[in-house]
């Protein structure tokens, strides 16, 4: 296997007998295995080769003598690598998400102005959730969102108040004889401070439109928030 800083040496025959590590790759994990060899008392088969300027930057090992803690100190290197490895894949997933974010919010901002209608479900007219399930469905999003706020407030994970993102459902309950019954949802599409937070939403006086969230009317009737993508 090879592995960045490390050289394995081989006789005239092809065996192998010796390896290299760079120290200005492995200064930190070889510090372990050179105390293990001082503790052993075997300080043969280690030379150190310096660099043009004296420093040291190169330990070469006679595996014919540290064969065992020079295992101990390639596997330790190896799982390490290994456990590196995915973050790549990680931050791919970062990317991916933040594109999809903006992709969802894109796409709900061409439906602001569409006038609000209740049990409406198309561009011609549309209530709280119907907007949401719309807009999740036209943007291509992985999940499928439930027909009512009801149903939508049971999906993904909940999200504190200081940790809303942009794509977040928000939740609210705006019937006031009824203050537990989940009403009413948004989509997030600024989080930070409450005082900066906004949201996308089907209004039942103005119909889609982007506003805060913690208004005056909204703040006393916000319920929580879902995080689905």
């Amino acid at each position: 296997m090879n592995v960045a800083g490390i050289t394995f040496l081989k006789d005239s025959k092809g065996n192998l007998w010796g390896a290299q590590i760079d120290l200005n790759i492995h200064q930190k994990l070889f510090d372990r295995f050179f105390d293990k060899i001082i503790a052993s008392g075997q300080t043969q088969g280690l030379q150190f080769l310096r660099d043009s300027k004296g420093n040291i930057t190169v330990c070469q090992v006679d595996l014919r003598i540290h064969q065992q803690v020079f295992d101990e100190f390639f596997n330790t290197l190896i799982l390490q690598n290994s456990t590196a490895r995915p973050q790549p894949q990680a931050d791919s997933n970062i990317v991916q998400r933040a594109e999809m974010i903006n992709r969802l919010l894109a796409h709900a901002r061409t439906f602001i102005g569409t006038p609000y209608k209740s049990g409406g479900t198309n561009r011609q007219g549309l209530d709280c959730s119907g907007f949401t399930q719309l807009v999740f469905q036209e943007a291509n999003m992985p999940v499928r969102l439930g027909r009512s706020s009801r149903d939508q407030i049971l999906q993904g994970i909940p999200v504190s108040v200081d940790q809303l993102q942009p794509g977040d459902l928000v939740f609210f309950a705006t019937t006031d004889s009824d203050p537990n019954r989940i009403s009413h949802v948004g989509i997030v599409t600024k989080g930070g401070a409450p005082q900066e937070a906004m949201f996308i939403h089907a209004s039942t006086s103005r119909g889609v439109i982007e506003q805060p969230i913690f208004t005056q009317y909204f703040a006393p009737r916000y319920r929580g928030a879902r995080r689905v993508i």
